[in-house]
């Protein structure tokens, strides 16, 4: 209740101002443009009726003899292209004519002009995020600071080909007009919300996203950014997989309440620069190497899956198999163990003994969850390659 308070204030909750009201004026533009189109073809049809009408009466041998040349000729009218090919001959059929060229050239602008007010209103409401974003696979950053800036950069440096992100934050458009300029090599969106709302994080298709990134907000007290975080992250898991969330977090004692949420992904740079500082005091050439790994585009580090061919096979026949084949140095094993639907199990209208089953198995399921990954550095070559195994390798990412 403590954590929800503090988000309860009112400087967390920042209104999308005017968000409410492009959506209503939108709204009435389309209006106007089905109200006009309806009134178009309206005119259409009734001018052709009387057209027809008309010239059957008044003329001998009329040219309109139908109401589809009626409406051929009323359609040729009001677009001012005036063929010549079926016209009226009476009088009372050309007075049809003389209101159909003033009102059709008046409603023929009204139309093209909400036509062109469409266009440039969702133009609008993209350069102000406030468009639901419609794509897949793509990567979502929730917050920005100075991590994202570098995220960026690494990414347009190390990608090969076009990468789409949607940001997620409450900046104006004229920022994300400087990020498009200076990542160019990115295909950037934007959506412009605070990310603990639910229908900002629905604009930016969560569902479909292959990865979520939740940054810490550095301008706000530790606890707090952290408390930020930690509400968004559990929104989230309500709306894509947990494996697809990433959360960045400031202080290391908040690791906890994530992790009994399922979420295993978590980034704390305090905790990851001790450790690189501290191999670097045991070895002084462990900082260069980490961060030539890190910021090399041709090498990297990654997971594989591993052919069905090699399960129950030896890690030595696994290891020759990708040197020889890729050119890439198997330095390990991950294996990752299934996560337990307790909810396919037991269902809502179980016994009181299942509740408390289901309710045990949980609580431990938390308890465990930090080690549900479990890697195996360099194993002896008789290791045995297990079905749930995936690769740990070094090389060129293919």
């Amino acid at each position: 209740m403590k954590l929800l308070r503090r988000f309860r204030k009112p400087r967390f909750f920042h209104r999308v101002s005017g968000t409410a009201f492009l959506n209503a004026d939108y709204r009435k533009l389309i209006t106007r443009f089905l109200l006009v189109l309806l009134i178009i073809v309206f005119l259409l049809l009734v001018s052709a009726y009387l057209v027809w009408n008309f010239e059957g009466r008044a003329t001998a041998n009329p040219s309109i003899r139908s109401f589809g040349d009626g409406l051929w000729w009323a359609v040729v009218t009001i677009a001012t292209v005036g063929y010549g090919d079926v016209v009226p001959q009476s009088s009372s059929g050309r007075m049809v004519g003389y209101v159909l060229i003033v009102l059709g050239f008046v409603l023929l602008s009204v139309f093209t002009g909400l036509i062109a007010s469409l266009l440039v209103e969702d133009k609008i409401k993209g350069a102000k995020g406030l468009k639901q974003i419609k794509t897949h696979n793509h990567i979502v950053i929730c917050g920005w600071n100075k991590t994202a800036s570098a995220l960026l950069t690494a990414l347009q440096e190390k990608t090969r080909s076009n990468l789409e992100i949607c940001l997620v934050m409450n900046q104006s458009a004229e920022f994300f007009e400087s990020l498009e300029s200076r990542f160019n090599a990115l295909q950037l969106r934007f959506v412009r919300g605070e990310p603990s709302q639910e229908e900002v994080l629905r604009r930016a298709s969560i569902s479909t996203a292959s990865q979520v990134i939740v940054l810490a907000d550095q301008n706000l007290d530790w606890q707090i950014a952290d408390d930020r975080s930690i509400i968004i992250a559990n929104l989230l898991q309500y709306m894509t997989s947990k494996d697809k969330i990433t959360v960045q977090l400031l202080n290391p004692d908040n690791r906890s309440l994530l992790l009994r949420s399922g979420i295993r992904d978590i980034l704390i740079f305090d905790d990851l620069g001790g450790y690189l500082l501290a191999n670097n005091i045991l070895d002084d050439s462990s900082l260069c190497i980490f961060s030539q790994l890190l910021k090399s585009n041709d090498l990297h580090v990654y997971t594989r899956e591993i052919p069905e061919s090699f399960i129950g096979k030896s890690y030595g026949e696994l290891f020759e198999s990708f040197r020889k084949d890729g050119g890439q140095i198997l330095i390990g094993l991950i294996n990752k163990e299934p996560e337990l639907e307790l909810d396919s199990i037991f269902s809502d209208n179980s016994s009181a003994i299942d509740q408390f089953i289901k309710s045990t198995l949980a609580k431990s399921s938390r308890n465990r969850t930090e080690n549900r990954e479990n890697i195996r550095w360099n194993p002896s070559n008789n290791s045995q390659i297990q079905g749930d195994d995936l690769a740990i390798v070094m090389g060129a990412n293919n």
